[in-house]
């Protein structure tokens, strides 16, 4: 008796060579693999770091790789096999886009936006393809070339898009050299320097905004800060509605125009705001002086200072980050994510919000620990509260509440009332040198609303005096220029204080928002 194994040699695939022509061998399955990623990455391209998109990039081409290899061992050619790993690849990427589409509109009076119908649908879809590919034989070389083509001119539109917002940024990224009167900077004489503090808290509304939409009367938290000994700035409202603008001119302590001229009417892109927030003059001023750089892990990744001396961040080395979150919900691992009934899954927003969660919590015991850090040192912690999503109830309770939820708002400010203010008398009475503390919202609540989006809160712990530099509509850009006067021999003269609002899509069509609060000086 003998026996005979049939095998087939798995040459490497840069190898296969139908017609001596590179353009005719294998490649459109791994650059349709690639090409959801970075189209993805290029359209969010401003609020997302590169890095973001690494993980799925390798996942995916690693996958596209092994089904191509799977379906070649099973169908015994190559060419029907790569057509079927791009198939398989195109249905994948696309149903969370279709999904998308028909979850708002009805087919014939007939909606077919339900996981229980699309799914199956896409299914037989697949089964049809391979049914198709499977009697096919030669035939489908013929498709190499033009599959190739199409892959390759698709992959560039997202490479090119992506580049150029790399060079936009390296031209735009150098932070603004220090006036004159900033050089002669020094620490305090006789007397330890105090540590820094700048606390923001995104989408913090002021008081009476509070009061007027949201039923919250704010008074007793200010009361409670005005006897730690803060100086409230009861008419302050923020520079710029958005946080890259909002964040990128008072660590500068410059309106936006002065940064750069590509910051104007007609411009979209945010290149360079998220370098000048994270290598600004107001840190290289306290790097200059000596002072140590202390950044807690907001999760938002123009706020992450993975360079400064010390940064805090929680264990986030198994966390789905924001970016494949999204990614996810435009594919077909959707249907997984928001946890199909038969599966009996949480759904995908569970895991965001407890992420989201558990980093504001993170941020707020770090705090509370730092005093114990030597310094001098300057703290950034950009805590994203009481901004959306809403995912504390107002004892600190687990919840989920829609974006636009007054009630939602309302619950996280309290909550974060409730957390900060033993953190501010902690940082105070724990400090061997009184610090300096600047708690503020980069903007006010998020609605189209510029009254209530400008409206911010603004509260400052000056010690030995310093609050003789504030004054009741101190806005972001002059915060660090009041520090620099009272503390550091600084002589910056103050700006005038103005509202810009804009709205996301048009980041730099300014509306000019005056100051309305009754008793406020315009």
């Amino acid at each position: 008796m003998s026996s005979c194994i049939t095998t087939f040699p798995l040459y490497p695939l840069w190898s296969i060579d139908f017609m001596k022509s590179p353009l005719n061998r294998i490649w459109h399955p791994f650059l349709f693999a690639a090409y959801p990623v970075l189209a993805l990455l290029a359209h969010n391209i401003e609020e997302t770091h590169s890095s973001a998109a690494l993980r799925p990039l390798v996942f995916s081409l690693a996958a596209a790789t092994i089904l191509l290899l799977a379906l070649r061992a099973l169908l015994k050619d190559w060419a029907r096999a790569a057509w079927m790993t791009t198939a398989a690849l195109a249905l994948f990427f696309t149903y969370g886009h279709v999904y998308d589409y028909l979850e708002g509109h009805a087919i014939l009076g007939f909606n077919l936006g339900r996981h229980r119908l699309l799914a199956p649908l896409w299914l037989g879809m697949l089964a049809i393809v391979f049914w198709w590919v499977s009697r096919k034989g030669r035939d489908l070389r013929s498709w190499t070339a033009p599959l190739n083509l199409a892959a390759a001119f698709a992959l560039a539109l997202p490479l090119v898009q992506i580049g150029l917002f790399s060079v936009r940024t390296w031209q735009a990224s150098a932070a603004p050299a220090m006036p004159a009167s900033m050089q002669n900077l020094h620490l305090p004489a006789n007397q330890p320097a105090p540590d820094i503090y700048y606390i923001i808290l995104d989408g913090y509304t002021r008081d009476d905004m509070l009061k007027k939409y949201y039923q919250l009367d704010n008074n007793p938290f200010l009361e409670e800060l005005r006897t730690l000994g803060f100086y409230v700035a009861a008419c302050s409202q923020s520079n710029y509605a958005q946080t890259s603008l909002s964040l990128a001119s008072s660590l500068n302590y410059e309106y936006l125009e002065a940064l750069g001229s590509q910051y104007q009417a007609g411009n979209t892109s945010r290149a360079g705001l998220s370098e000048y927030i994270r290598n600004s003059a107001v840190r290289q001023a306290f790097e200059a002086l000596g002072y140590s750089i202390v950044a807690i892990d907001s999760g938002y990744d123009a706020t992450r200072w993975l360079d400064a001396d010390i940064y805090l961040s929680p264990d986030v080395v198994a966390e789905i980050n924001d970016f494949e979150n999204l990614l996810a919900r435009t594919t077909a691992a959707r249907l997984v994510s928001e946890g199909v009934a038969f599966l009996n899954l949480p759904p995908d927003w569970e895991q965001r919000d407890t992420a989201h969660r558990q980093r504001i919590l993170f941020a707020l015991e770090q705090l509370e620990s730092l005093p114990q850090h030597p310094g001098p040192k300057f703290v950034f912690a950009h805590i994203v509260a009481p901004h959306w999503p809403h995912v504390f109830g107002p004892d600190g309770q687990p919840v989920h509440a829609h974006p636009d939820s007054v009630t939602g708002y309302r619950d996280q400010v309290v909550f974060i009332n409730n957390r900060i203010l033993p953190i501010l008398k902690s940082l105070i009475e724990n400090s061997n040198t009184p610090p300096v503390i600047i708690i503020q919202g980069d903007h006010g609540a998020v609605i189209e609303d510029p009254q209530r989006r400008m409206s911010i809160l603004n509260a400052y712990f000056f010690p030995d005096g310093g609050t003789q530099t504030l004054y009741e509509s101190i806005s972001p850009v002059n915060s660090f220029r009041a520090v620099f006067n009272a503390y550091f021999g600084g002589a910056l003269p103050l700006l005038p204080d103005e509202s810009f609002y804009s709205r996301y899509d048009t980041p730099y069509e300014f509306e000019l928002v005056p100051n309305l609060r009754p008793g406020c000086i315009q």
